[in-house]
Order: C-alpha cells, then structure tokens, then sequence
C-alpha cells in the first residue's frame, strides 16, 4: 500500500512539473522575436535634441532661412549688443561657452545673437592614380596601326549621326536622357555666403537695439571673418578673437580688441606668441590677451571663466565711462 501511494504521489509530481514547463515555453518570446529586439538594439541611434532653442530666430538672406538665435538684455540697463560666429563643428548654441556667453552676457546688459556660418569641407584625401590611369609617354607602333584613317572616318560619321539623331515621334534617346541627368548633378545648390550671413545679423541687431557699441566675437575660423566684417557695424566696435590660428594679423581701427587663448600645460601656443609680438610692434594700443589654462581648445570646464574674462573686458572698454 504504502508504494502504491508513493507511486501516485511521484506521477502527481512529475504531471506538475511538466505543466510548469509548458507555462514556462508558452511564455519565452519566440525565436524571431529574439532576433528583432537584438537587431534594434545593435541598430544606429540618432540623437535629436528635444524641444526649440531658446531665442531662436529664422533670418530671411538671398530668399533662404539661415538658423540664428537672439537674447535681449535682462539687466534693464541696455550695455550693448553682441554678435557670435561659430567656428567650424559648432551651431548656433552649442554647449559649452557660446550657450553660456550668450546666455550670461544678457545679465550683464548685452543683447546677444549667434548665426549659422558655413565652411567648406576640406579633407586631407589625396588620390594616386592607378597604373591603368597613367599615359604612356609615347604611342607605340600597334596603336598607331590600329587608328582609324580619314577616310573610314568620313565614313562612319553618317552612322553615327544617325544613330544620335531624335526618333521621328519626338520621344529623347537614352543619351539625352543621361545628359539632363548630368546637368542636374552638376547644377550645386545656391549656399548663402558667410558675409551675406554677418551683414544680416548685424542689420537685425541694429533694428533691435539702436544705441550702445557692437561687440563681434569669432571662434576659430570664424576668427577671420569678424575681421573682414566689423566695418558693416556702425558706431563703437570691439572685437574678441575665442582660439584664434592665425599667426599675424594687422592692426585693426576698432575701440578694443581681446584676444583670449587657450594655454594647454607643456606646449606652447606660437601663433599666439606671434600675434602678440606684431601687435607690440606695430604699437596696437587697442589690443590685449589674455590666457586660460585648459585641456580643450573649446574650453570645457571653464566656461565660467571666459564668461568672466569677457565681462570684465566689456565693462572696462565699453561701460565704465559711463559709471563715472
């Protein structure tokens, strides 16, 4: 009797047992399924920042929007305005220190403004060409030999003006075809220029704020573009250079001029040490520069301090004669 009933009790078992395995199957997702959720994870993701730039202004140059961004003052005493160009791989507010010179310079009493620039792509890609491309110096005695002569030239020419010529019912032949196509190709879409560009931001900066000087700040390449357009602004103008590359430069006929640098440890920066010597030599009273220790020529960490450095210079160039 009593293995009798160990027998049942072991079937009552193993039946559970089973079930719970089937509830276990039934639940695991299936073989394709696997595969899908494996492949959207090893898929690209596309980072896309989520809402509207603070600011953000659409100019209309040569009938096309070109991406700005305008910050009135929020002081309530009207300092200036300020115009900021991106160098290249930054935007219109691009973390680090143009969103916070933008934004901070606002509490100062500056109207800020950045606009998009455009740079040309310049990869440092050079093609050698392949031993099939290259021409031999001479022509050898075969294919001299194997050139057609005048006369089967004459005569095939009628062939082949007749193989180019139009059907009778009006319809394109592929050739032409490939050469619409090819026109197209060539046909580049219209890029605003980067004068065009500044000359428009700063005809806006104007209609909003009349009064107070016009400060441009170029970083990088932009550098050379805030040179070869602060004469469009009117009245005072101060110009910041944020990492320039240039090495000389002439003296500029503006108020003020900063020239703030990134000092990485144990290297020198010659550009810089070039560019103060010429503005030494040429007597530019106008000009200063000033140095920040830092790991990364877009000043990561210590954008603090070059909202501070630039205030600073603001105030004693363009606002303190007005506090005495």
């Amino acid at each position: 009797m009593r293995k009798l009933l160990k027998f049942i009790a072991l079937l009552t078992m193993g039946s559970y047992l089973l079930l719970a395995y089937a509830a276990d199957d039934a639940e695991e997702p299936s073989q394709g399924d696997e595969k899908e959720t494996v492949t959207e994870e090893n898929s690209p993701i596309m980072l896309r920042e989520q809402g509207n730039v603070e600011g953000y202004v659409s100019l209309t140059v040569s009938e096309q929007p070109i991406a700005a961004t305008y910050m009135p003052d929020s002081l309530g005493k009207v300092a200036g305005k300020v115009l900021i160009l991106p160098g290249r791989g930054q935007d219109i507010d691009s973390d680090g220190v143009i969103h916070t010179l933008r934004i901070g310079l606002t509490k100062a009493g500056w109207s800020t403004m950045t606009v998009a620039m455009h740079y040309e792509l310049t990869p440092n890609i050079y093609l050698v060409p392949s031993d099939a491309d290259k021409k031999p110096e001479t022509d050898s005695a075969e294919t001299t030999a194997t050139e057609p002569t005048t006369e089967d030239t004459t005569q095939q020419q009628p062939a082949d003006e007749n193989a180019a010529a139009p059907s009778e019912s009006g319809t394109e032949t592929p050739a032409a075809e490939g050469d619409e196509k090819k026109e197209d190709a060539e046909q580049a879409p219209y890029v605003v220029t980067n004068e065009a560009r500044i000359a428009a931001a700063i005809s806006y900066l104007a209609e909003k704020q009349e009064t107070g000087p016009t400060i441009l700040i170029g970083f990088g390449e932009a550098v050379e573009w805030v040179n070869d357009s602060f004469s469009m602004a009117n009245g005072e103008v101060g110009i910041i250079w944020i990492d320039a590359s240039m090495n000389q430069v002439e003296p500029i006929k503006v108020k003020a001029i900063l020239d703030l640098i990134s000092d990485f440890p144990a290297r020198q920066n010659t550009n810089a040490i070039q560019r103060r010597a010429e503005m030494i030599k040429a007597q530019a009273m106008n000009y200063e520069q000033r140095r920040i220790v830092t790991t990364s020529p877009n000043f990561y960490g210590v954008e603090t301090n070059v909202l501070g450095i630039v205030r600073g210079w603001l105030h004693k160039h363009f606002i303190a004669k007005d506090d005495t």
